[in-house]
This record gives structure tokens, sequence and C-alpha cells, in this order.
């Protein structure tokens, strides 16, 4: 697999190094974006690199607004096969520059993971061979009551899996979910605090949502759980708690409509306690489990 990274600011940068550990042999081509550029661009192509090379796939990480087109124009100098465009930030790429994108390139398979941690296999050669050592955080925890060591499986393209992973030995199996969040900002998380408007959350609470998704897939079990009684009248109020979910808005079954009324999965659930809040049958309800 021949790769072409675009990178720009110090996310972009840190991703780059990251990701060079697995697929540095398999980088043909790294070209710097200018950060600061304005918002609106009328002719993107005088910042198309020189000297491309064939590509298979093309990863654009920390590129803000117009600049973005670049990709499609890169694309087609490269031959390339897949794209994949993040956002760590609501002003990175607008739903209009995706839809332009996508429509530019319509034989391109392209992605836009909303965090970059979100990513995940998407059923194409080259998204899903990178997707194996790069995207929604796997891990595996070893220790019967207190943390002896834990796996990365699956690292964030930014590193931040495996500075966690190396941070939660000593911690009981309890603080873990909680601890593992609170090691991501100390990392820190470079994701932004702006509520994107399309998640109804910020970036950095869906990347945080990730990692302890991570734990707990990994303890199978979480210490915060939200449980629906049976007051749920989701077909009354249209599901409300399901359209409102970050994470069922980021691609995961957090929350599960049946016929009738809904289920909570507490391994996605990033207990933002929006769905508590606006239920109007007050039947969803938080529970803490120790084991």
């Amino acid at each position: 697999m021949k790769i072409t990274v675009l990178y720009s600011g110090n996310y972009g940068e840190r991703v780059l190094n990251t990701i060079l550990e697995k697929f540095a042999q398999n980088i043909v081509s790294i070209h710097e974006i200018p950060e600061n550029l304005p918002e609106y661009i009328d002719d993107v192509s005088e910042y198309v690199p020189e000297n491309l090379k064939e590509s298979d796939l093309i990863i654009s990480v920390g590129l803000f607004g117009d600049i973005n087109l670049i990709v499609c124009d890169i694309a087609k100098k490269t031959n390339a096969k897949s794209i994949i465009i993040e956002s760590h930030s609501p002003k990175q790429v607008t739903k209009g520059l995706k839809s332009e994108i996508s429509d530019s390139l319509n034989e391109i398979k392209i992605v836009f993971p909303k965090p970059f941690c979100s990513l995940k296999p998407v059923g194409d050669t080259y998204i899903d061979e990178f997707a194996k050592y790069f995207g929604s955080p796997e891990i595996e925890i070893i220790g019967e009551t207190i943390v002896k060591s834990v796996i990365v499986k699956r690292n964030a393209p930014c590193g931040s899996t495996k500075y966690v992973a190396e941070n939660l030995t000593g911690y009981s199996l309890n603080e873990v979910e909680f601890e593992s969040g609170n090691k991501l900002h100390n990392y820190p998380c470079l994701a932004s605090m702006d509520v994107d408007n399309e998640i109804g959350d910020t970036i950095l609470h869906l990347a945080g949502y990730k990692i302890k998704e991570a734990v707990k897939k990994s303890l199978k079990f979480s210490n915060k759980i939200l449980t629906v009684t049976g007051d749920c009248k989701g077909f009354e109020c249209g599901f409300k708690c399901y359209k409102i979910c970050p994470v069922v808005k980021m691609g995961e079954n957090a929350v599960e409509i049946e016929k009738t009324h809904v289920n909570i999965n507490n391994l996605f659930c990033g207990c933002c306690m929006k769905c508590v809040d606006i239920c109007p049958f007050n039947a969803i309800k938080v529970l803490n489990y120790k084991i």
C-alpha cells in the first residue's frame, strides 16, 4: 500500500509521527500544508504540492476550510483509490465541503472520521488496512483487581491510546474507566472544545468517549450504567434520546431502538447525560456498578 500524507499544524505533525511508527515504509509522499490559510480560497490549485507520487491512500490531517479541496486534485494526480480526511475541530471540514469533495471524487472511497479516533473498517482495502492499526482505540487490560498491564491493539492516530495504556498500570479495575478519560486530557488531547453543531457535543468529549469505550469493552463492564425503565414510550416522543445522542451520531449503537422503546448499550454510552435530560417520561436512570 502506497500512502500520501497531507498535514498541517501541531495536530497534523503529531499524527504523522504516530503513523510513521507503523507505515514509514508505505508512505511515498509527505506534504506540509501552511497553517492559518483563509477559510475561503478561490483557487486551491496553487497549494497543490509538486513531486506527487502514485498512491493508493491519501490521509489528510489538520487542514481547515477550503484548502481541503486540494485532495481532489491530488487524488487525480496520484490515482488514489481511497481517502481519509479527519476532523478534530468543527471548523475543519463543513458539511458542504464534504459534499463537494465527495461529488468531485465519486469513484473514490472517502471517509471523514470525526474525531480521527472514531475511524473503523468500512469495507475498503486501503482504509481497512490503515484501520487495523490506527483509529477507534482497542486495548486489552490484564489484571484481576488491579491493572498489571495494558496491551494496545489499535492506537488512536494521535498516539493517545498508547499514552493512556502506559499510565493505567496500578489502578483498580473500578477506576480505569474514569482514569482513562483523565489520562486522555493529560496527553493532552488536541481535539476542539468547541461544540460541533452536527454532533451536539465537543470533539474532545467524543475522543474521551472512545477511550472509555475501549476500556469498557476490555473489562466487559461499565462503572456507570444508564438503564431504561418500563416508563419509556419512545414511539410517542419520536425516540428523542436516540436523536440527541452524540455517540449515535458518531456511528455507534449507544442507543438501540426497539419497536416501542429504547435500550442503552453501556459499552458505547459516553454518559453525557443528554438522553437523561431530554427524556419526557423520566425513563432513563443512572446506576453505579462496582465489581
